[in-house]
């Protein structure tokens, strides 16, 4: 598994650097890639993509023929961050973006996305406006949380949105939850991947460890997408062992803080 430190190294392996490498989390079967491919496409506009899936679909064969070059990695051991962190070290894209399979990105959505990181060097991670299947606007722009936050939330997101975060809203904040968190490649070369430690919380520590060295987090308005912070719970992270799990994460963050 590539560690913290080691993703990036990919770069210079391609002729033609791609603008965007996704890596696509597809719990279960699969079920929605096929929707989320279509969508990805729409929504990509002239930005040239590679594309990672990490799961095993059960028309994996299919979705090849339909989408040229789709590299599958599996996760059978359930060790998410690891997985990540493997994706990170092939990726040859200026940006990397996170997604589960269940989301459907809105027309331009990566577009919007890659324009804004290359017009604002400093933004290490960028990510859409979500709104769930009814049409409610998801909080995905996040304070980061304190200690007894992080032992008692429920809904997997500690910390209290961020002030400021609205509809129409567009600005920083200190950690992204949801799909979509797009990656600056001079982020992941200065910090490295995402912690190989955490199941839960990594989101907040890659967050965390960004903006300690110096980079900015941003939430967009212009760029949209529909899907739940559930279901993205439910596919990036892990609560297995649960109150041992949290106390241990919760740990390690503040340590980290």
């Amino acid at each position: 598994p590539v560690s913290e430190g080691e993703a990036g190294r990919g770069i210079g392996k391609m002729e033609i650097q791609p603008d965007l490498s996704l890596c696509i989390v597809a719990p279960g079967r699969g079920r929605h890639l096929h929707r989320f491919l279509r969508s990805a496409h729409r929504a990509a506009d002239h930005v040239s993509l590679e594309i990672f899936i990490i799961g095993s679909p059960a028309e994996s064969d299919a979705l090849g023929e339909e989408f040229p070059q789709l590299v599958f990695m599996d996760n059978r051991e359930g060790r998410l961050p690891q997985e990540i962190n493997k994706v990170l070290g092939r990726a040859t894209g200026r940006y990397v973006s996170l997604w589960e399979d269940e989301a459907v990105m809105e027309e331009g959505c990566l577009t919007r996305l890659v324009e804004f990181l290359d017009d604002v060097p400093d933004a290490g991670i960028a990510g859409p406006k979500m709104r769930d299947e009814k049409g409610g606007i998801q909080p995905t722009a996040r304070q980061f949380p304190g200690f007894f936050s992080l032992m008692t939330a429920t809904s997997g997101l500690p910390g209290s949105v961020m002030p400021g975060w609205h509809e129409y809203g567009a600005g920083e904040c200190h950690w992204f939850a949801g799909s979509g968190m797009t990656v600056s490649r001079y982020l992941l070369d200065d910090i490295g991947g995402v912690s190989n430690r955490l199941s839960l919380y990594w989101p907040i520590d890659f967050c965390l460890r960004a903006r300690r060295s110096g980079w900015h987090v941003h939430y967009r308005q212009d760029a949209q997408a529909a899907g739940s912070l559930l279901a993205w719970q439910d596919a990036m992270t892990c609560s297995k062992g649960f109150f041992v799990s949290r106390l241990w994460e919760a740990i390690l963050l503040k340590c980290r803080w």
